[in-house]
């Protein structure tokens, strides 16, 4: 029971957000893939009153909003072919809005086929961003690539040439603790390259004055 209110507490925060970004004028022509800790919300432009989605990934959370942000009942029917998960939705008129769902995400890269050549957009999780080869960049390279306080958001205007686009994302802080361990890294091996050094004087030292002694000895 928990668990389904847990779920059912992430979705509606998530279509919360969704029809914020409608009511707010988001005038983005393409697919949005908002990215989250744990799941992905994708907001899919309608004008038509059929469609039929191909997915990498079975989705159980649909809903259709018109121009007004208002929910729209509809039908659909679902097939599993060949590792993909195919949707076919049909609507009561013909409706212009946004169709949300969602996916489940595992750690920190997002890897995407392109199933329809449409303009994507990926927006990262707060306080994660990319782009840094060392840590995770995307590919291919975005179009676009705007970062700000309020996330870091990829657009590619022009998928035809692309069959899928991978993300690799990170904390923003990450750069600095990277660095950080890497300063770490150099002291402790100008201590250990120092304490060889000694050691290497002093057997120096110690054979010199056996030698000394053995010298002294002899004669």
């Amino acid at each position: 029971m928990y668990d389904y209110l847990l779920k059912l507490g992430t979705w509606a925060l998530l279509a919360l957000t969704a029809i914020c970004m409608i009511s707010c004028g988001a005038q983005f022509n393409g697919t949005t893939y908002q990215l989250g800790e744990k799941v992905a919300l994708i907001t899919v432009p309608i004008n038509a009153s059929q469609i039929n989605l191909t997915l990498f990934e079975k989705t159980d959370n649909m809903t259709l909003f018109d121009e007004s942000g208002k929910n729209v009942t509809f039908n659909s029917s679902y097939r599993f072919v060949r590792g993909e998960h195919i949707y076919s939705l049909t609507f009561a008129r013909p409706i212009k809005g946004r169709l949300i769902y969602t996916m489940h995400l595992q750690g920190q890269q997002f890897i995407l086929p392109i199933r329809d050549h449409v303009p994507l957009r990926i927006i990262l999780p707060e306080g994660f961003t990319t782009g840094e080869r060392s840590l995770g960049i995307a590919r291919p390279a975005p179009d676009e690539f705007v970062e700000d306080n309020s996330g870091s958001i990829l657009t590619w205007n022009n998928t035809t040439q692309i069959s899928y686009i991978e993300v690799n994302y990170y904390r923003r802080s990450a750069p600095q603790a990277l660095m950080i361990i890497f300063i770490i890294l150099a002291l402790t091996g100008l201590v250990l390259l120092a304490q060889y050094y000694i050691s290497i004087r002093r057997l120096k030292d110690a054979r010199m004055e056996m030698e000394n002694e053995a010298n002294g000895n002899d004669r």
